[in-house]
């Protein structure tokens, strides 16, 4: 009797050790897939589909683009009890973001989050990434943002202050939804929102995705086709990302950039993130789309691109669509990016 008992107590022990050493698949040190200690827009999206900009905004606590143990402990004791964390949840805005070294969304994106239809804003991660006004800005050499959020992009530096320009907008896809009835919502034109986000077919909408509300249709009306120079200076910088060119991309940069969540950043803030991203996802492709440019008063440009994107590292990858947003100051016979942001519009 005492040996069968023993037996029992020895079996249940090993079975109770065995499931101590089994690593949880959603714990923190899983989902920190390069092991840095944090955990990026891009890494969470891959063990949490259906993650939203809006929710990895509220669960970053200190906005600072990334979540540490303690922000993931959160974020995944909400997700245990079947809930998503809300964007009043998130504190102010005024920390960085981080996308793809737009990222930094963004990462923080450097400004306050975007109004969105549905909570609202990561991408990607998006280029550089792979997310709303800015506040005052952290100092350039704060943590680079994270990427794939929405932000506002305002003009900086010397010279006649123009307006900024009216913060980008999202909106989740309800089920049920279509073109049509979103279009009206916005009074925006379905043309205007298929351009926005990058869309071939306007019967192909998903619940859950999350689309760019392009400006209302008198803004819009000032937007034209970009100029061959602003398109070949786009072509120039997207080639740039895919190649890891550092130092060309810092040339394409004005000395103090309003970028993402960061806000008014130096060069210094810009080469860390791009670096960052890179190291983080080694093998990077983007297809821009037609890009449109509206000239602002002053004489900068808003340039927007829609640009579909893939990012991998290993047998890990993400890609979507984004939409970037340029802030460009004419210089010479070429420009100079003055403001940057983009918002990861659909995952794939």
């Amino acid at each position: 009797m005492k040996s069968g008992l023993s037996m029992l107590l020895a079996l249940l022990l090993g079975l109770a050790l065995g499931g101590c050493n089994k690593e949880d698949p959603q714990g923190f040190p899983k989902v920190d897939y390069n092991k840095d200690g944090r955990v990026i827009f891009e890494e969470l999206i891959v063990v949490f589909p259906d993650l939203t900009v809006e929710e990895f905004l509220a669960a970053d606590a200190d906005s600072n683009g990334v979540l540490d143990d303690k922000e993931y402990q959160r974020f995944h004791e909400a997700r245990l009890a079947g809930r998503k964390l809300e964007p009043s949840a998130a504190p102010a805005p005024g920390a960085g973001p981080a996308v793809d070294g737009k990222s930094a969304a963004p990462a923080a994106p450097a400004a306050p989050a975007a109004p969105t239809e549905a909570p609202a804003p990561a991408a990607p991660a998006a280029p550089g990434i792979p997310e709303a006004p800015a506040p005052a800005a952290p100092p350039a050499t704060s943590a680079a943002p994270a990427k794939g959020e929405v932000v506002e992009t305002v003009e900086v530096g010397p010279g006649p202050a123009a307006p900024a320009p009216e913060a980008a907008r999202t909106y989740t896809v309800a089920r049920g939804d279509n073109l049509s009835r979103i279009a009206r919502k916005f009074d925006v034109t379905v043309e205007a929102l298929m351009a926005a986000n990058g869309m071939k077919d306007a019967d192909h909408l998903e619940a859950g995705a999350t689309l760019t509300i392009p400006a209302s249709d008198e803004s819009a009306a000032a937007a034209t086709p970009a100029s061959p120079a602003v398109a070949d200076f786009v072509a120039r910088f997207f080639a740039q990302n895919v190649s890891g060119d550092i130092n060309g991309l810092l040339d394409s940069y004005g000395e103090t950039v309003d970028y993402y969540k960061k806000g008014k950043s130096g060069k210094d803030l810009v080469r860390q993130d791009k670096a960052d991203y890179f190291s983080r996802w080694p093998e990077r492709s983007y297809t821009p789309g037609p890009a449109t440019a509206e000239k602002l008063p002053g004489g900068d440009l808003r340039v927007t691109v829609p640009t579909a994107f893939t990012a991998k590292n290993g047998k890990k990858r993400v890609a979507g669509q984004a939409a970037f947003t340029f802030l460009l100051r004419p210089e010479g016979d070429s420009f100079r990016i003055v403001g940057e942001q983009s918002v990861v519009t659909e995952k794939k």
